[in-house]
């Protein structure tokens, strides 16, 4: 009798050893979890498209394409840090509405407005003038600020006009507006335009006597001048101004985003913020430049 109970407490214990190992090796499924651990009311929130907090601005997610090659326009560095005119703007923005933004570096200016095209990007923002040509294929932003087209020679140069000029090289930075104006006036004047790619090897090649003149904005003159010690002298003609804004594909989507920033930009001139990051960095406050006589978007 003794030897059936201790066979029948070994079998025993082996069943629930058995049972043990089993539960251990099981997988839980949602069936299987508590009722308790659903949240319709938290899951329901957090699927909402909710405007982002205590700002009045619908959330938002895009991409900004800069070149991001210098101060005092646009300074992006490898670390992410955006400084200059551009990074100081956006973080502005960004802090007034809580979008995410993302900044993605372009080549150059060409690659920009390729990478807007493709939707690589979503915004142009690298202190671009509102141009005819960029208005036959893309909408922009209002007039952030603007800035003066001016012709720039050695301070002891013979050159005092444009017809002074006449016959000799002009230097300019490719896919700037200034390439565009004086590529126009070229046949009145029989200039010979020279784009640079490199905007500093443009500026050394006048410092040097290499070209007689170039042009360019009055913020881009002024920041070679402080910065490298340079000494130039513009021209008291000047060429045109530009009105500068940010640049958008000409589509709905796009539109609505441009529409929606228009409304934060406005806010920033109103209490006077665009005026003080123009100034930190330009030396004056440019946004008492914009013009209703130059190009805005109309679309």
């Amino acid at each position: 009798m003794n030897n059936f109970r201790r066979a029948a407490a070994l079998v025993l214990a082996a069943v629930m050893v058995i049972c043990v190992l089993a539960g251990c090796g099981s997988n839980n499924t949602p069936a299987q979890q508590p009722a308790q651990e659903t949240k319709p009311a938290e899951t329901a929130q957090e699927t909402k498209p909710a405007e982002t907090a205590d700002t009045g601005y619908t959330a938002r997610k895009f991409t900004v394409g800069t070149v991001g090659g210098g101060l005092p326009y646009s300074l992006l560095e490898d670390n992410g840090n955006w400084t200059g005119v551009e990074g100081e703007l956006w973080a502005e923005i960004i802090e007034r509405t809580g979008w995410e933004v993302e900044v993605k570096r372009c080549a150059d200016m060409t690659s920009l407005f390729g990478e807007l095209d493709s939707k690589r990007i979503d915004v142009a923002a690298n202190c671009a003038a509102i141009t005819a040509s960029r208005l036959e294929a893309h909408i922009a932003s209002d007039p952030i600020y603007a800035d003066a087209q001016v012709v720039v020679v050695q301070p002891d140069s013979e050159y005092q006009t444009f017809e002074d000029l006449r016959g000799q090289v002009m230097g300019c930075t490719a896919g700037q507006a200034a390439q565009n104006t004086v590529e126009k006036m070229a046949p009145d004047y029989d200039w010979e335009i020279r784009p640079y790619e490199n905007t500093g090897a443009l500026f050394q090649d006048l410092d040097l006597g290499r070209i007689p003149s170039l042009a360019h904005t009055v913020s881009t003159v002024e920041k070679y001048q402080r910065e490298q010690g340079l000494k130039l002298r513009m021209l008291d003609e000047k060429l045109f101004g530009n009105n500068v804004g940010w640049w958008f594909r000409d589509d709905e989507e796009s539109k609505d985003l441009r529409d929606e920033l228009n409304k934060v930009l406005a806010e920033m001139q109103e209490d006077g913020t665009i005026s003080a990051i123009t100034e930190k960095y330009f030396y004056e406050d440019m946004t008492k430049l914009i013009s209703d006589e130059w190009l805005t978007s109309t679309k």
